[in-house]
């Protein structure tokens, strides 16, 4: 969970006299805790100086209900990680994902995926 700030840089810079949070924000908020969990995870110990990586043949589904303004009090996201593959030179997470501004549901991301690699020698 976060508390919005109003002050925060995007909310003057999005649209002109609209202030919302760039949609994609919440996407890559949703990349970052996946990484997270991987890192604590520890899934790329086997791999040789690992990175992270998007999947760009993965398709992803992105329903968006709302927006996010500098009168809600606080946003959450939850994701539910559905399938974690591994070989000797990478980890790919696939998840279900969710983002609430204050109580209600805004975003639904299905089919969210991250990958980890390890770096060429």
């Amino acid at each position: 969970m976060k508390a919005v700030d109003p002050q925060d840089w995007f909310f003057s810079c999005h649209f002109y006299q609209d202030p919302v949070m760039p949609g994609s924000l919440g996407v890559e908020a949703i990349l970052q805790a996946m990484q997270l969990y991987a890192l604590h995870q520890n899934l790329g110990a086997h791999l040789k100086s690992p990175y992270f990586s998007h999947l760009s043949d993965h398709k992803i589904t992105w329903m968006y209900r709302g927006q996010i303004i500098p009168d809600n009090d606080k946003m959450a996201l939850e994701i539910h990680i559905s399938n974690v593959e591994s070989s000797h030179n990478q980890v790919t997470l696939v998840g279900d994902a969710s983002l609430w501004k204050d109580d209600m549901r805004i975003y639904e991301v299905k089919g969210i995926a991250i990958r980890l690699l390890s770096s060429a020698s």
